[in-house]
């Protein structure tokens, strides 16, 4: 695994430290959520982009991607 060095006020971490057991493990979870984020972001351009298109999808398919991005919160 590699490392990397971050610089952040000390009263942000103090605030983690009181608030968190692991900060490394906070780090990591949040860049994933991130990565997660920045997929359903594609994804949903990806979806516009192919009903812009008309390409014929079926509307069973538009609408499942439809409730997939409101369920993604964007």
């Amino acid at each position: 695994m590699a490392k990397i060095s971050i610089s952040l006020p000390n009263e942000l971490v103090r605030y983690v430290d009181e608030h968190v057991e692991n900060r490394s493990a906070l780090i990591e979870g949040l860049l994933e959520q991130w990565k997660l984020h920045q997929e359903d972001v594609a994804l949903a351009a990806a979806c516009a982009a192919v009903d812009e298109l008309n390409l014929g999808w079926e509307p069973e398919w538009q609408n499942a991607a439809i409730m997939d991005l409101e369920a993604s919160g964007l």
